[in-house]
């Protein structure tokens, strides 16, 4: 058996299996590697804007790539290409960072922040629950294979982005921008749900959970698509909120600390 057809048609070989040790080991290796590395990087050009710009401009080029080879790869072994164009429209919840770091890299003054602080709030969740909890990867494939790694880095450099923007304090988490970070997910929500219904696709996990835990809800509901629907709403968008409401105060008694602690340094 060739290479190609062992790793990239995965010919011959099991899934991994959600939460198998191959599942978990990979993604915690390329979580923790991507991780480091942006601890260093947004230690080294936490007053570069120049350096953080090019950090973002490489972390965008890197999900736009993962994307084409992704697409490149499926288009090219099958004979629907109508469908798998249908089946992998970029409208899932971490999809949203494809759009968004982009915009961070170029972006300036209250928009540029908006996507920074959508980058920290989401971007651990993506890289995090979209690794470990991928029952719509690691269910189907082997996770040393070629989907499988597409799959671990694009949700891994999520995770990499949110870790150097805190590191590099590019977050101001100001309260007037709110409703425009949660505006981001509802909007990206919002077309996804109308994708889903115009198609027949699960973007967001809308119509079922797909091997994913969100299967455990839908059961729970007894299949009631529109109670769901609006769960899914209040738990992705209201995420958001809820990372606010615990960051004000944990960064004001941080803050606080701060403050006890200068006058006896002196």
């Amino acid at each position: 058996m060739s290479f190609y057809d062992w790793f990239f048609l995965e010919k011959d070989r099991p899934a991994a299996g959600l939460f198998s040790w191959s599942h978990l080991l990979s993604v915690t290796i390329i979580l923790a590697g991507l991780m480091v590395w942006a601890y260093f990087l947004g230690k080294k050009h936490k007053d570069n804007p120049k350096g953080q710009r090019i950090v973002l401009i490489v972390a965008s080029g890197a999900l736009i790539a993962l994307y084409i080879m992704k697409m490149a790869f499926l288009l090219a072994t099958t004979d629907d290409v109508v469908n798998t164009w249908r089946e992998n429209i970029p409208l899932f919840f971490c999809d949203a960072i494809i759009f968004v770091v982009p915009i961070a890299a170029f972006a300036k003054g209250r928009a540029q922040d908006i996507c920074f602080d959508f980058i920290a709030i989401c971007g651990f969740l993506m890289g995090f629950m979209g690794n470990y909890f991928a029952g719509n990867v690691y269910s189907y494939h082997p996770a040393f294979s070629y989907l499988s790694l597409i799959s671990a880095f694009n949700h891994g450099i999520a995770a990499f982005a949110a870790m150097f923007v805190f590191v590099a304090r590019l977050n101001k988490m100001e309260k007037r921008n709110i409703p425009f970070v949660i505006g981001i997910l509802f909007v990206l929500m919002t077309i996804a749900l109308i994708v889903d219904y115009i198609t027949g696709e699960n973007y967001v996990f809308f119509l079922g959970g797909s091997g994913t835990p969100f299967g455990l809800i839908f059961d729970w509901v007894q299949h009631n698509l529109i109670i769901y629907q609006i769960i899914i709403y209040v738990m992705q968008c209201g995420y958001i909120g809820l990372f606010y409401v615990v960051y004000y105060p944990i960064k004001k008694w941080m803050d606080g600390r701060k403050k006890v602690e200068a006058p006896n340094e002196q």
